[in-house]
């Protein structure tokens, strides 16, 4: 190592870690923890690969696109002359395939504690560090997006400048959602938001889903240790919390309570503030209308993001979700009638096997019913093991990207900004 050439590698010998990540914001959380962590027990975090002796990558297998990143992610830093410590879902959501191509040490999403049998020198225990509410930043100088976010981050008057731009020219002239947007998202990071993981796990036993091998079963937080982390985050200046988790909606049911009395907890916080609810199954929403309903009136939560999938109910009971599609809808009109500035986001996924063009249309016939404020589409990602890859006829690749062309097409034409990224996926927001 030479210190001339990389002022980073004048650190204590053995103890350099670089981290890379291609998995989801609740994961970015975790690896914030990770470098807590890491820098308690006096490892120092590298921005080269170089230089570490140890490589730690955060991976994601919720769809094919990230199971092939992940894949190509381990490839790509094998070679480098460290230790690699794959975490993640991935090593869980596709064990053969993985297990074919690596072999070494592996950090399950539902038992971080390991990360202490993983390295040595570790004197303080994972489970004794505090929670961490901010996410991950990736700072790596491997790509001109890595430099650029680091002066954006360390520079103080820059970033003060940027927080400036985002919280007024931006949000008033592109609206809220604007920042989520690629390439701005990938160049300017979004410090803003203050992360309250509220639980981990998931109770649901969707057919084309493979998280639940990673995420596990469910533990939620105490309602008590959710406002405790709000009150720090308000201490510290913060306005703006995220309440997430694999599925907001079975919150507390492991431990006698429920997401309605924990909000009611949180609303009782006297301090001004806003609240995100994030990703949750509408079967909840619908169980806690009235509850919500009362919540959202008092106008401190100002978005909600329901994964609702699908707009045809034989399609939605194909994918294991429990609910109907106009007991969805009524409930979300409840919600805007309660509270007009309630931002509505929705994830769906298009070419679910066996669709139909009317079911698909379906689907698109939610933009009548409900105004969406942003949200993410997806094209239908099979993964072996799971009972919807077992379903016929599937839907031909070619069919499935045409649909999601024709959606494409609906937005712009509902006049919503939406833009397709390289996963074929579909990213919208309320101009």
């Amino acid at each position: 190592m030479n210190s001339i050439n990389n002022p980073q590698s004048h650190t204590t010998s053995g103890m350099n870690v670089f981290i890379d990540s291609n998995a989801c914001k609740r994961r970015d959380v975790d690896i914030q923890k990770i470098c807590t962590y890491l820098e308690e027990n006096k490892y120092t975090i590298v921005h080269d690969p170089k230089v570490a002796n140890y490589i730690i990558l955060m991976t994601c297998g919720v769809t094919n696109y990230t199971v092939n990143t992940s894949s190509k992610m381990i490839e790509k830093y094998r070679y480098y002359n460290a230790e690699m410590i794959v975490a993640g879902c991935f090593p869980e959501t596709h064990r053969d395939r993985f297990e074919k191509m690596f072999s070494g040490k592996t950090l399950p999403v539902k038992n971080l504690d390991k990360i202490d049998e993983l390295l040595p020198h570790v004197l303080i225990k994972f489970r004794d560090i505090p929670e961490v509410n901010t996410r991950w930043i990736n700072l790596n100088n491997m790509s001109l997006r890595g430099v650029i976010r680091r002066i954006h981050t360390h520079a103080s008057p820059i970033k003060k400048v940027d927080m400036f731009i985002l919280n007024t020219i931006i949000s008033k002239l592109f609206g809220e959602n604007f920042y989520r947007t690629y390439p701005f998202d990938g160049l300017i990071p979004d410090t803003r938001e203050y992360y309250i993981i509220i639980s981990r796990g998931c109770i649901h036993n969707c057919t084309y889903c493979v998280i639940k091998k990673g995420v596990g079963r469910l533990h939620s937080k105490s309602p008590e240790q959710c406002v405790k982390e709000i009150s720090i985050g308000l201490q510290q200046g913060f306005q703006s919390f995220v309440l997430d988790a694999d599925d907001l909606g079975p919150y507390g049911t492991d431990i006698g309570t429920n997401l309605p009395y924990l909000l009611n907890k949180v609303m009782e916080i006297k301090n001004p503030f806003r609240v995100r609810m994030n990703h949750a199954n509408p079967l909840w929403l619908i169980k806690y209308e009235p509850e919500l309903v009362d919540i959202f009136k008092q106008k401190k939560v100002n978005n909600i993001y329901a994964a609702i999938q699908s707009g045809n109910d034989r399609i939605l009971r194909l994918m294991g979700r429990p609910y109907a599609i106009n007991d969805v809808i009524s409930t979300l009109k409840a919600f805007k009638k309660s509270n007009n500035d309630l931002e509505i986001g929705v994830d769906l996924i298009i070419g679910f096997p066996t669709e139909t063009e009317e079911e698909f249309h379906d689907t698109l016939h939610l933009f009548d019913m409900i105004d969406f404020d942003y949200g993410d589409i997806f094209p239908f990602s099979g993964h072996e093991g799971t009972k919807a890859n077992t379903f016929v006829p599937k839907l031909s690749k070619k069919m499935v990207d045409h649909r999601m062309k024709v959606m494409f097409r609906f937005l712009k034409k509902k006049n919503y900004f939406a833009m397709r990224f390289r996963n074929s996926s579909l990213y919208f927001y309320k101009r």
